[in-house]
């Protein structure tokens, strides 16, 4: 039975693959199944296919590779954070307020992630939280980054609405990168790991229950944490680096004794 109804069917297409894009279930990079299982899928003919597919190319969503297919493009992605990162670039509080917006965002998420959950939704959020703690009995902290933006990433999918996937895909990833990363690497103050553990669990616990109020009070107590965290990290580093300046000025005076 075909997936469409009305109008072009290069334009729906067009406006099906879209979404998929957007959604995260053709991740950034990827290459997307060729013109003859889309046309089955669509059950159109293969220049429907080819001509949706081309829109999408001159929308910079996807790249076509001669002789190798099309791939989901990072140019959408780029565009749209452009202005954010000159946004950020001239701002003197952006940390802040990156926070404030996250800890928002966060929140909200978890609260329709609790209410619009399926079975499988909270499957992949248990799974995400059992990678990080897997990653921190291992001790590698790349794994434990990539298994905490997953985590994240599965709140924000399993909240079922398009605008938060693709918001959390792009503009949230950017941003933990610049930001909330940093909570793997701290030194001089007690290791948070273990209490990101404990938060994750609480806020999947709530999703599971179906309890978007404590679902969002988990999600924004997490971030208040995180936050937390790297401003007193980032108060060692400086206390530190000041120590460090001083101790340097003792040793240049005693090198003339």
């Amino acid at each position: 039975m075909s997936l469409l109804k009305s109008k072009t069917l290069s334009e729906q297409i067009c406006g099906i693959i879209e979404k998929r894009i957007i959604s995260g279930e053709y991740p950034v990079s990827t290459k997307l199944p060729p013109e003859r299982k889309l046309a089955e899928e669509f059950d159109v003919s293969r220049p429907s296919i080819r001509a949706a597919l081309k829109m999408l190319v001159a929308r910079n969503m996807l790249a076509a590779r001669q002789g190798d297919g099309y791939y989901v493009s990072l140019q959408y992605q780029e565009d749209f954070l452009h202005s954010w990162k000159n946004l950020l670039g001239s701002h003197p509080d952006w940390e802040s307020d990156v926070f404030d917006f996250n800890r928002s965002i966060e929140g909200c998420m978890a609260a329709l992630a609790a209410k619009r959950r399926t079975d499988t939704d909270l499957e992949r959020i248990e799974f995400w939280v059992n990678k990080f703690e897997e990653a921190y009995v291992k001790q590698n902290r790349e794994q434990q980054e990539e298994a905490d933006v997953c985590f994240h990433q599965a709140i924000a999918e399993a909240s079922h609405n398009i605008l938060f996937s693709h918001l959390s895909n792009s503009l949230l990833n950017m941003l933990y990168y610049q930001t909330r990363s940093r909570i793997m690497y701290t030194e001089g103050i007690e290791d948070p790991r273990p209490a990101l553990i404990s938060q994750h669990r609480a806020i999947c616990e709530a999703i599971k229950a179906e309890d978007s109020k404590q679902a969002s009070f988990h999600a924004e107590q997490h971030l208040n944490y995180v936050a937390d965290c790297i401003r007193q990290n980032q108060e060692y580093r400086s206390r530190s680096e000041y120590a460090g300046t001083l101790a340097q000025n003792d040793r240049q005076k005693t090198d003339k004794w």
